[in-house]
């Protein structure tokens, strides 16, 4: 089992694209996976960074590190994004694992707090993440935002 770095691991671009659009993409907006972690790959930035799970050669899950999450919080970055493990692998801290090396990253970046924003409640409590208000999304919807502080990591 290993967490897969696409910018330090170029060679991955393409699998992590059909992946993280077979997980997260609708057929509106296939072109902004794609796009995001192509571009992602050439800049001089610290973020965005994408990842992929990966066990006995084949692909398991994702996540990313990305600079706002389509969501009215701009002032808040960095953000945890594209959360996934396959079903399969569930119920075995993979996603915990994930969440592990994005907080890692983050530090290492020169960040203090890492943030998401979802619907589920009571998942990301588990890994130090801690429920800090609702913020509101481009299409109408809401969701809350969690925040994990990195200072004890």
């Amino acid at each position: 089992m290993r967490i897969i770095n696409i910018r330090e691991q170029v060679e991955y671009k393409d699998k992590a694209i059909e992946y993280i659009q077979s997980k997260w993409a609708s057929k509106e907006n296939l072109r902004l996976y794609e796009d995001c972690i192509t571009h992602s790959l050439k800049t001089n930035s610290c973020l965005p960074i994408w990842y992929l799970l990966e066990n006995e050669g084949g692909i398991i899950g994702c996540a990313g590190l990305i600079t706002n999450d389509f969501i009215s919080r701009i002032d808040l970055c960095p953000w945890v994004c594209a959360l996934y493990i396959e079903e399969d692998y569930r119920g075995k801290s993979l996603g915990e694992k994930l969440l592990l090396k994005l907080k890692e990253d983050t530090k290492i970046a020169g960040f203090d707090n890492l943030y998401l924003c979802t619907d589920h409640v009571g998942y990301y409590e588990k890994y130090g993440f801690v429920y800090i208000s609702d913020g509101y999304h481009p299409w109408g919807s809401s969701s809350r935002i969690y925040k994990a502080n990195l200072i004890k990591l």
